[in-house]
């Protein structure tokens, strides 16, 4: 009795969810991804677990980091510290890294990740720090996967890296200017080694943000709704506006923004976001 209950009650609440969602939608005139992120956040505010204040997904932990307003050089001992949240275990995303490429690609896949995530939320993180509490590694391992990620484009934001950090040196914004110069799937992966899941999401997301943008919404409107960092957004929308320019990509930018009418409709078939 008490599995069909508890079966019915999740029933209960995605027919629930689904009314709320339906009901955004027809009365903004809003894509599927907006409603939804809509939702979400309403259950965030209004669902809370008050023994769990601070909720993170599985795979995710909280670090302690120097505020990215500090100067380099600055004694660490004096630097304003924040926290912030990152994803050291992406699930799916690292086993598919891990299974075609190594144990070394999936530990610089993580650096990248951690240190964006970081640098997203406004902290940067020591190498020394990556190494032993993050990635289990030496801080010379650190150094030298650095350097390797370098040759493909990606920046590490970590504290020793603060004078070659600059707008859109994300890898995310990286996969997805590689996507927009025609690059295929397959291509993008053997050259930044993300999963084909990931490159997928990172242009979804893209696609989004460029939908929202001539939409009209301001930044910080367009990363709540696409469920981003505002930094992120940024230099989604800087890539955008780029590009937009170029005639050569106009053919381009349109296939990716036509990705929201695709995701619109599979949402209206019942599929999962």
């Amino acid at each position: 009795m008490k599995g069909n209950k508890t079966a019915s009650e999740r029933l209960n609440a995605k027919t629930l969810d689904q009314m709320f969602v339906n009901m955004v939608e027809q009365g903004y005139e809003c894509p599927p991804f907006v409603s939804n992120a809509i939702l979400e956040t309403a259950k965030s505010v209004f669902v809370q677990d008050p023994s769990n204040p601070n909720v993170m997904n599985v795979g995710q932990l909280m670090v302690l980091g120097i505020a990215v307003s500090e100067p380099a050089g600055k004694p660490l001992t004096e630097c304003e510290m924040k926290t912030a949240v990152v994803t050291l275990d992406a699930g799916k995303d690292d086993e598919e890294i891990r299974s075609q490429y190594g144990l070394a690609t999936l530990r610089q896949a993580r650096l990248a990740r951690v240190t964006h995530e970081a640098w997203d939320q406004g902290i940067t993180l020591t190498q020394e720090d990556v190494a032993s509490k993050l990635l289990n590694c030496s801080v010379r391992t650190v150094r030298r996967d650095i350097k390797a990620l370098a040759k493909r484009g990606v920046i590490v934001p970590t504290r020793g890296q603060q004078k070659d950090i600059g707008p859109g040196v994300s890898h995310k914004v990286e996969t997805v200017r590689l996507f927009i110069e025609r690059k295929t799937y397959t291509e993008i992966e053997r050259r930044l080694k993300h999963s084909l899941t990931a490159i997928k999401r990172y242009i979804l997301t893209f696609s989004r943000v460029a939908y929202l943008t001539e939409k009209g919404y301001r930044t910080k409107e367009i990363a709540f709704l696409v469920q981003s960092s505002e930094r992120l957004t940024q230099d989604y929308q800087a890539l955008y506006c780029k590009y937009k320019e170029d005639p050569a990509y106009k053919g381009r930018l349109d296939e990716i923004l036509a990705l929201n009418s695709a995701d619109r409709e599979i949402s209206k078939g019942g599929a999962t976001n």
